[in-house]
């Protein structure tokens, strides 16, 4: 409750809040002109936490430039907060999603494929101790729950077919199917 109001008090930006997290999205056609909106927000922010007494964790903060395309991008403005440099990512974890520079999902496959499989681990382990009610259980509770986080952004591109194939082997492992079944 202590930050809803701060998008209303930072002109030339949009903020995106999410409980303690704070995104700032600035964009402008001029290197110059994003140059100095930058400087001008993150002295907005300087003084609007400063006033309601919030301290910033800088080593949180980081800067990602997003570009579509190979190439990264030639220019990434320089970000001071408290007379601190602001340091680049490519990559980002936002809300349980990996976000990359170049808007790519296939860090985000990957991490995903590794949690995923850990489960498939689990529920094999389990097969012999529990009954297959209790293994569906724990699918939709862990297995399927992460497989279907933000699939409406990621499950569209051609990486996404990993994270099928491993939910094809836990299925079958519950069920007791073969491979080919």
């Amino acid at each position: 409750m202590h930050i809803n109001d701060l998008p209303l008090n930072i002109q030339g930006a949009k903020l995106i809040l999410y409980a303690d997290d704070t995104n700032v999205l600035i964009t402008d056609g001029s290197q110059d002109t994003l140059q100095t909106k930058l400087s001008l927000i993150m002295k907005q922010l300087e003084i609007w936490f400063s006033n309601i007494d919030l301290i910033i964790n800088i080593s949180k903060i980081v800067a990602m430039s997003f570009h579509l395309g190979h190439l990264k991008p030639t220019y990434k403005p320089h970000i001071l907060l408290q007379n601190k440099d602001i340091e680049y990512k490519s990559e980002v974890k936002f809300l349980g999603l990996y976000i990359t520079e170049n808007l790519k999902w296939q860090t985000h496959i990957c991490y995903l494929c590794n949690n995923l499989s850990k489960y498939v681990f689990i529920i094999k382990l389990a097969k012999h101790i529990f009954s297959s009610h209790v293994l569906w259980n724990i699918y939709f509770a862990y297995f399927h729950a992460q497989l279907r986080y933000g699939i409406i952004l990621w499950g569209g591109v051609k990486e996404s077919i990993k994270t099928l194939r491993i939910q094809k082997k836990v299925i079958r492992l519950i069920t007791g199917l073969k491979r080919l079944e």
